[in-house]
């Protein structure tokens, strides 16, 4: 395998949570909005050119990434640049997400991005159907310690924790299955003073938090106070809520937006909605993960031995390609 180093902003630091915890050897860049952000960033890559790697992995396209790449490119013509797409079609709705994505798609069609790595199948072969070079890669994630849970409360902790408060994260329609499962208490991440307006208008009990810091221990302190954890957007391609939640063995409900199951894998039909903006459907989802928790949990470790191995064979591939 060629010797990678992988290189990431702080533009999206949830995918950072999973990314860092696949790949090795990484290292954060900045965002160029200035002279300064391209000198630090360039001075970074002729280090670890240094170190001898051959082939840069990067971790999104962000603003001014462009030039970088291209002027990277100019001065070693034999260097592999390698990019995981972290953008969907549906969200070209953000000019931002928009204008980067197509940055990208032009360098690869100049052949200055050798190949481009999708998290989703469908976008993955929608683009290698298009005739750009690109791979697919399977996202997985092991948490990095283990925490002891002792619950003991009185009501059902329900946990709702988005961490961008925008439309693709179907933050209300969650918020409301709380409302249709007795005996329970709503914690959330109150990103926005309308969330527990609305909680309030509803009736719904709830318990206001924050995630100052979008980080693996901030969000496991907050995780651990639950008896089950709902993340259920519209729309993904990193599930950091789902795979924390899980490996600390609190059940997690998803949305139909994720490529990690077959459809015999009897784990699906426990963590995963096809009816995202259905709360009395998702509230009865979310009562059998609680009253079935030990089977999920059994469920999950069965599953994930086996997927995982899948997840650590793409990304071989995807680096060796």
């Amino acid at each position: 395998m060629k010797k990678y180093s992988l290189l990431y902003g702080d533009k999206k630091p949830e995918d950072n949570i999973c990314i860092t915890n696949m790949f090795e050897n990484c290292r954060q860049i900045n965002l160029i909005w200035t002279d300064f952000d391209y000198t630090h960033n360039m001075k970074i890559i002729e280090e670890e050119l240094n170190k001898g790697v051959e082939q840069l992995i990067i971790s999104g396209f962000e603003i001014g990434w462009d030039k970088m790449v291209k002027d990277i490119k100019q001065k070693n013509e034999k260097l592999e640049i390698k990019v995981i797409c972290n953008t969907q079609d549906s969200l070209l709705y953000y000019e931002y997400e928009r204008e980067n994505f197509f940055k990208l798609l032009e360098l690869s069609k100049q052949g200055i991005i050798t190949d481009i790595a999708f998290l989703r199948k469908g976008q993955y072969e929608t683009y290698k159907n298009l005739g750009y070079n690109c791979s697919y890669i399977k996202e997985f994630y092991k948490i990095s310690k283990k925490t002891k849970i002792e619950q003991k409360n009185e009501k059902i902790n329900i946990g709702i924790y988005p961490l961008n408060y925008t439309w693709d994260k179907n933050i209300f329609n969650q918020l409301c299955i709380a409302k249709f499962v007795k005996n329970c208490i709503l914690n959330y991440n109150n990103l926005d003073n309308r969330m527990k307006e609305f909680l309030d208008t509803m009736e719904i009990p709830n318990m206001p938090q924050r995630i100052e810091k979008i980080e693996e221990a901030q969000i496991i302190d907050k995780i651990v106070k639950n008896d089950v954890i709902i993340s259920a957007s519209f729309t993904e391609y990193m599930h950091p809520i789902f795979w924390i939640s899980m490996e600390l063995g609190i059940p997690c409900l998803i949305g139909n937006n994720s490529d990690f199951f077959e459809e015999n894998d009897e784990l699906k039909e426990y963590v995963v909605t096809t009816a995202e903006d259905n709360p009395i459907i998702n509230a009865k989802k979310v009562e059998k993960l609680v009253k079935e928790k030990q089977k999920v949990q059994e469920l999950y470790i069965k599953w994930k031995e086996n997927y995982e191995k899948q997840a650590i064979q793409s990304i071989k591939e995807f680096l060796e390609k």
